[in-house]
């Protein structure tokens, strides 16, 4: 029975990636990461994934292995392409994959407050 390996840096940098999309050469190249990602062995250094999310802009894509260091350019050129649209966009790139927040994220909801009632009317 094969293991399954934990791609939550991949899945980081997929939902990333999906947020600027705005062409269909987007969408393909973004296809073809999720290939690469279904048939890779390991994952992306999560430190690595992290400083790109917290800064595309500043990024040297050099420092991811080869196979992934080109959608990390097309990555940072969408990053960079928004940016010249007026569109800005915020990763979450300080989440961290924990059990411990992701219990915190999904805390029960508060019930809603009960309805005040109003004060009885007296009548004259």
């Amino acid at each position: 029975m094969a293991v399954k390996i934990k791609r939550t840096s991949f899945q980081r940098l997929l939902n990333a990636m999906k947020k600027v999309t705005s062409e269909v050469n987007d969408h393909e190249i973004l296809r073809r990461l999720e290939t690469l990602m279904v048939t890779s062995k390991e994952d992306l250094n999560q430190a690595v994934v992290r400083s790109l999310l917290e800064n595309p802009l500043d990024f040297d894509p050099k420092s991811v292995p080869e196979p992934y260091a080109q959608y990390v350019r097309h990555f940072v050129y969408m990053v960079k392409r928004n940016k010249k649209m007026g569109l800005d966009v915020n990763f979450d790139a300080s989440a961290i994959d924990s059990k411990k927040d992701k219990k915190k994220l999904t805390a029960p909801k508060k019930s809603a407050p009960a309805k005040k009632q109003t004060p009885a009317r007296k009548r004259a």
